[in-house]
């Protein structure tokens, strides 16, 4: 049992106490941060040895766990600090809420405490502790650790002034322990913050009056190259560039109208070393008011890369990749500009529109990286050439437009310019070591300024096909007669919109027949339009406008249709109904499919479907395709007309001999009939040479595999030539001219005679 003091001992242990108590603060009060652990170890041990216990010592809480930091053992008792790390806070949890609300564990005789704390008394037992007090460490708002003294050899009896006592020394312990955790910290904040100045990409600085710089970081002098000595004789407007420096003066004295906000200070630029300036991002803060800045502080970023990428994607926007010139982007603000000046001062703009003839065939014959070099060298041969004043870009493909300055400079004299200019593509041009003949064809316009530049570049544009269309290498102006032709046209497009659902559009069907019996076994569709108040409107009229606005396609359809509703009208007609067999006869039709009708996608299943719809034999069908279409659309177009053959529809090139077939790459196209231009059979009575052509394109026909056929037979001395050359199938005003269907109707009913 532990021996009850008396009131004489109790006084002489508080008395002791209160002396050690006293020399514990006045050694603590003089300690510094890195002796505190010291003044520890003293304290434990100086009460150990005042109190007679056997051991003293102090646990520090890491989240779960208790970490023994400290340790005091009287002579013969064995230390156990070097067992006693991250044990579990589990280990003690009867005591830990009593602990942690600031409450101290006093334990008089560990072999007298009750059975309900028998799992207490067995840990304590089990380390031959008879008594022990444990004090709490506590903090501002959770506890820390505690401190502890245990009794081994014999009981050790507190009172409660001495225990109090005790919590006052924990007191002392842990005021010194959060103050050396304080000051680690801010040491530990003043190092990161030093680090962070020293090598932050950002510049730090504090200006005072007039923008005079009052502080510099290491950071500021590292990438403005600026001297620290210096700075206090420096002005921060000074060193921004004249262009920005108003902004940034502007900046500055919001700041200091809104102290202790940040407020952005737009980019600019500021000196590094002499000339050079750096882009920076920034912002201002008026801390005028914290006496341990008492100025405006700016934190400045260096953003020169951002800005010359930015540079850069501007510059891509802006210009070809290809050709490194002016793109549309910049061609339209350029020439916006220009017609402004023209209206102000009032002089002219001349719109130069320039497109290599014949690119898309040149194109494919060298290749496209070779076809990109030719170019880039034509586009600097243009630009080498320009006149001072004057700017080109590229518009796309392989056109070029070139906006002429007018000031100075009459319209006969821009005229000349064009002229200079389409000469430039006059020597050959080198590429990959060959040369090669190319010439250019251009369209002008030339405004007082009073146009739109989109009204501009479609006139250009406009005048520059007219040159295509008069043999090409030519500038053509565009003047009052191009401009009632462009009206024309835009006029056309317009009617030309859904006329197939107004019913305005028919189709006419020209006989084919064999050339060796005049047999009738199909018939060839052509397109009419009645207009409502133009009349019969001639196909060369607007096919080619229907061609240009994409509206041939949806026009296209509706052909491809309509004649495939007709053949099955005149099929109907020649069967026999009590034929079970369902014979279809031999007749065909003959139908033109556009190049945008080819490039469509789905072209391949609307052929299909409507085969399908009107039960009309695959084989039946002929395509017409243009020989110049198939050979510049070469690449693209060779898929759809391999799986147009796989259904089972006849192709045949149109207009054959006109074009620039390679007979090696038209034994790879699936193509059943080659259809001689009429232009041959018109000059073949006269002209030894095209007898020749005709009878050698019949030739390459059979040895190829493919019938022929002749159109625009206008004589009976030329159907008898092209017999004479077994061509297979004719047709022409001599034989039929396009007629109806209920003419042809008529004539299938003769047939059948």
């Amino acid at each position: 049992m532990p021996h009850d003091p008396s009131s004489q001992d109790k006084l002489a242990e508080l008395t002791g106490l209160l002396e050690l108590m006293t020399a514990i603060l006045r050694r603590f009060a003089g300690l510094g941060d890195q002796a505190i652990d010291a003044g520890i170890d003293e304290a434990l041990a100086s009460i150990g040895h005042f109190a007679g216990v056997d051991r003293s010592y102090m646990f520090l809480v890491d989240g779960e766990y208790l970490n023994n930091s400290h340790e005091w053992c009287a002579p013969g008792i064995t230390p156990e600090i070097h067992v006693l790390q991250q044990v579990p806070w589990e280990t003690i949890h009867w005591w830990r809420p009593r602990l942690e609300s600031g409450e101290s564990i006093y334990i008089p005789s560990v072999a007298d405490l009750p059975e309900t704390r028998i799992a207490e008394r067995e840990l304590l037992g089990s380390q031959g502790i008879r008594s022990l007090i444990v004090v709490p460490l506590m903090g501002p708002d959770q506890i820390k650790g505690f401190i502890g003294f245990d009794s081994v050899r014999e009981h050790r009896t507190w009172s409660e002034q001495a225990i109090l006592l005790l919590r006052a020394i924990a007191d002392v312990i842990i005021g010194s322990l959060l103050r050396r955790d304080a000051l680690k910290a801010l040491h530990q904040s003043e190092q990161r913050f030093s680090t962070l100045v020293r090598r932050a990409s950002d510049v730090v600085m504090i200006l005072g009056d007039d923008s005079c710089l009052r502080y510099l970081g290491p950071s500021a002098c590292q990438i403005l190259g600026w001297d620290e000595q210096l700075a206090p004789a420096t002005r921060y407007l000074d060193a921004v560039h004249p262009d920005e420096r108003e902004r940034v003066h502007d900046a500055l004295k919001r700041a200091v109208v809104l102290p202790g906000e940040h407020v952005d200070i737009a980019d600019h630029r500021l000196r590094c070393g002499d000339e050079n300036y750096i882009w920076c991002q920034a912002t201002a803060t008026d801390l005028s008011a914290d006496p341990n800045i008492r100025g405006i502080v700016i934190n400045a970023h260096d953003i020169s890369r951002r800005k010359e990428a930015e540079q850069t994607l501007r510059h891509r926007a802006m210009h070809d990749s290809l050709t490194a010139l002016p793109n549309r982007v910049l061609l339209n603000d350029r020439l916006n500009q220009l017609l402004l000046q023209a209206q102000r001062f009032g002089h002219q703009v001349g719109v130069l529109f320039i497109d290599i003839d014949s690119f898309k065939l040149i194109n494919d014959a060298i290749g496209h990286h070779a076809g990109d070099q030719l170019l880039v060298d034509a586009a600097q041969r243009l630009q080498h050439h320009l006149v001072l004043g004057d700017s080109i870009a590229r518009f796309g493909g392989d056109e070029f437009v070139v906006l002429l300055q007018g000031e100075k400079r009459s319209q006969e004299a821009m005229l000349i310019e064009a002229e200079r200019l389409i000469e430039v593509f006059t020597p050959p041009f080198i590429v990959e070591g060959r040369e090669y003949l190319i010439t250019a064809s251009a369209g002008i316009v030339i405004s007082d300024g009073f146009n739109s530049p989109g009204d501009l570049l479609r006139d250009a544009d406009a005048a520059m096909y007219v040159a295509k269309e008069r043999g090409g290498a030519r500038v053509q102006c565009f003047d009052a007669a191009l401009r009632t032709r462009l009206l024309e046209r835009i006029s056309i497009a317009h009617d030309l919109r859904d006329c197939e659902s107004r019913g305005e559009l028919r189709v006419q069907y020209q006989p084919l027949l064999t050339a060796s019996g005049r047999r009738l076994v199909g018939a060839e569709a052509l397109l009419r339009w009645e207009h409502p108040t133009r009349g019969l409107v001639s196909p060369g009229d607007f096919i080619p406008v229907a061609e240009e606005t994409g509206l041939i396609v949806p026009i296209g359809t509706w052909v491809l249709d309509e004649s495939l509703r007709q053949l099955r009208c005149w099929l109907d007609d020649l069967n026999d109904p009590d034929d079970q067999a369902g014979d279809q006869g031999d007749l065909s039709i003959a139908v033109n499919l556009s190049s945008l009708q080819l490039q469509s996608p789905g072209i391949v299943t609307l052929v299909e479907e409507m085969l399908h719809r009107h039960r009309i034999p695959p084989h039946l069908l002929v395509l017409e395709l243009t020989e110049s279409m198939v050979m510049n659309d070469a690449e693209s177009s060779n898929g759809t007309l391999h799986q147009l053959r796989e259904l089972g529809v006849a192709l045949a090139i149109d207009d054959f001999g006109t074009g620039y077939s390679s007979l090696a790459y038209l034994r790879q196209l699936p193509i059943n009939l080659l259809k001689i231009d009429r232009s041959f059979i018109e000059a073949m009575t006269d002209s030894e040479r095209d007898r020749r052509v005709v009878a050698v394109i019949c030739s390459l026909g059979h040895e190829l595999g493919m019938e022929t056929i002749a159109e625009g037979i206008e004589t009976e001395r030329q159907l008898e030539m092209l017999r004479g050359m077994r061509c297979d199938l004719v047709q022409g005003f001599h034989l039929g001219r396009p007629t109806t269907p209920e003419a042809i109707a008529k004539l299938l009913a003769l047939r059948q005679r």
